[in-house]
């Protein structure tokens, strides 16, 4: 026995002693403490002469075995006799050799247990870490790294494959490197069996290379060293595994390089042994469940988005004039709320507003009609207070009263005529003043009443003259006794904001009901539950008067009143309404303000809309979509 291996037995005091010449004998190596040279932390023995000698090697030498020369040493694991034979000398080296043994052994296995620990908990982190990670670079990048970790990897690489109509393709997507700084750019490979990765994608067959550069002829794949030579790099174990979906489907490429061995003199570069490669198999099992779990969700999200934008396209294609309303309020909401914490304002100092919030808000806003689809047409797009088939017959119900005025007129003259009246020219002349003034006065009526029919924007206008014109008698067809307009023609007429009836109101705003009760029925994910809630609230005023349920200021959300102030301006501003004209910017600023001193909006919300800017990202974003859709048409 020699070098490491040969025991050890060390001694401070120089006294002859003879468990040291037995220990020469039996091929021990014999050292004094005190010497520079001697490794004391593998001393298997050591013999003290007194107590503070024992102290002070059992202090350097803790794992040895303690031998007392005299009975007053005390502090050891055995005392010599005063007269010990050879072959007790012999047995005691021999226990001691025997120590020495098994304490190498526990220290090897209890640091084996460590590392086994620590890899199955950084194996445990992984998952959790990829089960939590949403973003996909970042998920991809944090793979990569804590793998490499894992197993001690000086570099390594990921392939994701991806299929299109006309063929297999290997996309080289991330790659990492200790050692020197790597110019990567993404690229997509032919899915080739020709290269490491492109054989393991292929095949679904893991590489255990201990030397890149000794690849035997009659592999089918090959290293390229182009990389090596460019970097002045040397790659030597590589490890290439597979990662399979549930069904055994090769999704990706997962390539560790230069398992890292450190040691007395350095850093070595190892093969992976049978315990790491199932370590990280067990990591490539995991990184396919995730990105496979990431490709799901953003399938999900998009299908989801696609289903939100065709809901507003469906609703606004029931009403063409307000087409863009939806879109523009989300924009400005969005831009509303994310100005609030920089607005300066106290109550909104602290106010965090996360990234799944601002989507929540999002379809909320862009939802916010979606209940529309439950009110009828003719009430939806009513542009005026009279339908056009209502206006029509009232147009005909003039025209038909004219002419029995005319009748009436010619009657009168035949009467006067047959009755050989002296005056009957001068009769004549005053039938038809009469007639004429009579007809005028249903051509000023009709005037008025069309006027009447055109909506107001503000509750303004005297309607008196509507209560004339219904006091005009009317033979109706049966021969009853009518008037020229109705009850209900009065009441649509007499309307002093808007076009709508107070029936047909309730029925338009008996659409954010119907909004929150559609989109209650959708599974909706936690981070967007609160979307029905949102979407339906943005009728509510602060003083209980809004609607559906007459929440007041502390009740409803704050997201719902900011959708509030976005979605009356957009409602003032548009000018594609077919039921009213478009206010000016500062016509609608006073509005809002108006509404907001009534205590209907809130003021603070307004401020901060008018003065953030926040009211034109609706159209800023409306163009650049028209933009976009434009140039994509083009192309």
């Amino acid at each position: 026995m020699d070098g490491v291996d040969t025991p050890l037995l060390v001694f401070l005091s120089s006294h002859y002693h003879p468990l040291l010449r037995t220990a020469r004998q039996e091929g021990w190596r014999v050292e004094s403490a005190e010497s520079g040279a001697v490794e004391l932390s593998a001393c298997a023995a050591f013999v003290a002469e007194t107590e503070d000698e024992a102290v002070r090697l059992r202090e350097v030498c803790p794992d040895a075995v303690a031998i007392g020369a005299s009975s007053a040493v005390e502090s050891v694991d055995v005392a010599l006799p005063r007269d010990p034979s050879y072959f007790a000398l012999v047995g005691l080296l021999g226990h001691a050799s025997r120590v020495r043994e098994l304490t190498r052994a526990a220290r090897d296995i209890a640091s084996e247990s460590s590392t086994r620990r620590s890899r199955t908990r950084q194996l445990a982190e992984i998952g959790i870490t990829l089960s939590a990670q949403r973003d996909p670079n970042l998920l991809l990048e944090t793979l990569l790294t804590q793998a490499r970790q894992l197993a001690d990897c000086d570099a390594g690489s990921l392939y994701l494959i991806e299929e299109s109509d006309r063929a297999r393709s290997l996309h080289f997507r991330l790659t990492q490197n200790d050692s020197v700084r790597v110019p990567f750019t993404e690229t997509r490979l032919p899915l080739a069996s020709s290269s490491l990765s492109g054989y393991v994608a292929s095949t679904g067959t893991e590489l255990n290379i201990a030397d890149a550069y000794r690849i035997g002829s009659a592999a089918p794949y090959r290293f390229n060293r182009s990389f090596d030579e460019q970097v002045g790099y040397r790659t030597k174990s590589l490890l290439v595994l597979p990662m399979c979906d549930h069904r055994g489907r090769v999704i990706g490429v997962l390539q560790f390089i230069n398992r890292r061995s450190r040691t007395p003199n350095g850093v070595e570069f190892v093969a992976f042994d049978e315990e790491v490669t199932d370590v990280l198999r067990a990591v490539a099992s995991q990184a396919a469940v995730a990105i496979q779990k990431n490709d799901l969700l953003g399938q999900i999200s998009r299908l989801f988005e696609s289903f939100v934008q065709a809901s507003v396209k469906a609703i606004e294609q029931r009403d063409p004039s307000t087409s863009g309303h939806s879109f523009r309020v989300a924009e400005t909401t969005t831009a509303l709320l994310e100005a609030l914490p920089r607005s300066g304002l106290s109550r909104f100092r602290e106010l965090a507003i996360s990234d799944e919030h601002l989507t929540e808000v999002r379809y909320a806003a862009l939802l916010h009609d979606f209940g529309k689809v439950g009110v009828r047409e003719n009430v939806l797009v009513k542009a005026n207070k009279l339908t056009n088939e209502r206006l029509e017959v009232i147009r005909y119900r003039f025209e038909l009263q004219k002419e029995r005025l005319r009748r009436a007129a010619v009657e009168r003259e035949l009467t006067a005529l047959h009755a050989g009246t002296v005056e009957f020219e001068m009769m004549r002349r005053r039938i038809k003043q009469e007639l004429n003034r009579d007809l005028a006065r249903l051509d000023d009526y009709f005037t008025s009443l069309t006027l009447a029919n055109n909506p107001n924007v503000l509750a303004e206008g005297d309607f008196g003259h509507l209560r004339v014109i219904r006091e005009m008698p009317f033979a109706e067809f049966d021969g009853a006794a009518g008037h020229l307009i109705t009850d209900q023609d009065l009441l649509a007429l007499s309307v002093r904001r808007g076009s709508l009836t107070p029936q047909e109101r309730r029925e338009i705003e008996a659409h954010v009901s119907h909004t929150r009760d559609f989109l209650s029925v959708l599974p909706w994910p936690p981070e967007l539950s609160r979307v029905p809630l949102i979407a339906g609230a943005h009728h509510e005023k602060l003083d209980g008067s809004g609607y559906p349920d007459g929440r007041t200021a502390d009740e409803i959300p704050l997201a719902s009143k900011v959708m509030a102030v976005c979605d009356i301006y957009d409602a003032l501003t548009a000018m594609d309404r077919a039921y009213k004209p478009a206010v000016s910017s500062d016509t609608a600023f006073r509005i809002l303000k108006e509404e907001a001193a009534a205590g209907l909006i809130d003021a603070d919300l307004v401020d901060v809309f008018i003065a953030s800017g926040s009211y034109s990202k609706g159209r800023a974003a409306e163009a650049d979509a028209r933009l976009h859709d434009a140039m994509r048409a083009a192309h």
